[in-house]
């Protein structure tokens, strides 16, 4: 640490040995000059950081940030008490493990799936038992998905719920938003209204005064259920959605159910609303109210789209052409983009549970759960809950 250059001895090869930073501060020895203005000062970082380096606090969030995409919507807890939870779902929320949620299917570790709403749910502390962590699904929601979504906090009440989805005991209802794209005859491409098409393949109620249709088919699963999807619920591998087949007159329902031809399917819908006219969108769109009876996979997304004609906007895995096989009767519309957020305009919009029966719900005889449709459809459509809220 001395300033007289005559007092640095320090031979050539002793000197190529110094890290470079004490070189600088021999070097400002040798001309008498002190190597810092304070004691406080410290050297200057480089600019070119090293790979093994780790990001900058504000950096490793914009690149996380980047990687996750944008941050997910907290879920709404619509009610809780001892026996269960619901929660009205977000969109880009796997429902449980079996969605490829609870632990990552990429990582050999096991880390938590950061988009698993349950994980998330017994994170907050929002189960039953002493650790306030236990819970258990009862039925599932689709990733792009919203809506009414029941856990349930102990053995008891997942059994119950469980045997009243089983005897079909459960009155489950979805809002979605259809569109009419094309549909193909050859080289030209009809420009028909959605709801148009969809009543003209369903079939009106037989009950006076009554507004609803009921909409039939045969739906096959093709396999391959763990192929990744991308925006609006579109596989990378188009082998894993359900195709839609008409049923054949001379087969009854329990034929076809005893043999490999699929499962037949029902649903019931009613219009409720003509949304306003969207320039990012070439089709007319309405609000459908739809119930059933099933639950098949995609049953409601693949109805809609391939045997009614009527896509769910934001449904690319259903409602885009390229991915449309069925011929004649059976081949479906089109949507035209995804949605901005990349989720799939069908919303759980309530859940009754009639016939089950738990210590102090016995509002559940008369009352179901309901949901509000989400924020951002106010973007998408024009449309928010106080438009709809006298509709239910």
């Amino acid at each position: 640490r001395t300033h007289s250059k005559a007092q640095c001895c320090f031979s050539s090869q002793n000197y190529m040995s110094i890290p470079t930073q004490m070189r600088t501060i021999v070097a400002l020895c040798a001309q008498g000059r002190r190597p810092y203005k304070s004691t406080s000062q410290q050297p200057r970082q480089s600019s070119r950081m090293s790979r093994r380096d780790p990001l900058p606090s504000q950096q490793n969030r914009q690149y996380a940030a980047k990687r996750m995409g944008p941050r997910l919507e907290r879920p709404e807890v619509l009610f809780s008490n001892n026996h269960v939870l619901v929660v009205n779902k977000p969109a880009g929320w796997k429902s449980q493990p079996g969605d490829g949620g609870g632990k990552s299917n990429n990582n050999m570790q096991g880390t938590p799936d950061p988009k698993c709403l349950l994980t998330y749910l017994k994170s907050q502390s929002l189960g039953g038992g002493s650790q306030k962590d236990f819970l258990m699904p009862t039925h599932r929601l689709d990733q792009p998905c919203t809506g009414a979504l029941i856990f349930a906090k102990n053995g008891k009440a997942a059994s119950r719920v469980q045997v009243a989805w089983s005897k079909r005991k459960v009155k489950k209802c979805y809002w979605v938003v259809v569109e009419g794209g094309g549909i193909d005859r050859g080289e030209r491409v009809a420009k028909i209204d959605g709801l148009e098409l969809l009543r003209s393949r369903s079939i009106p109620s037989s009950k006076p005064n009554a507004k609803t249709y009921r909409l039939s088919a045969i739906l096959k699963s093709t396999g391959n259920n763990n192929s990744r999807k991308g925006r609006g619920g579109r596989p990378n591998n188009v082998r894993s959605s359900v195709e839609v087949k008409p049923i054949p007159p001379n087969l009854s329902a329990s034929e076809i159910a005893d043999s490999t031809n699929g499962r037949v399917c029902h649903i019931e819908w009613e219009h409720l609303l003509k949304l306003p006219s969207n320039s990012a969108s070439s089709s007319t769109r309405h609000l459908l109210s739809v119930t059933t009876d099933t639950g098949a996979k995609h049953q409601v997304r693949a109805l809609l789209a391939l045997a009614g004609g009527a896509p769910i906007a934001g449904d690319l895995r259903y409602g885009n052409k390229r991915n449309n096989s069925q011929q004649g009767r059976f081949r479906g519309g089109r949507v035209d983009q995804p949605l901005p957020d990349g989720s799939v305009a069908l919303h759980a919009r309530s859940v009754f549970l009639p016939t089950v029966s738990l210590g102090g719900m016995e509002f559940l005889k008369d009352k179901p759960f309901v949901a509000s449709i989400p924020k951002r459809w106010r973007n998408f459509f024009g449309v928010c809950e106080d438009d709809v809220r006298d509709l239910w």
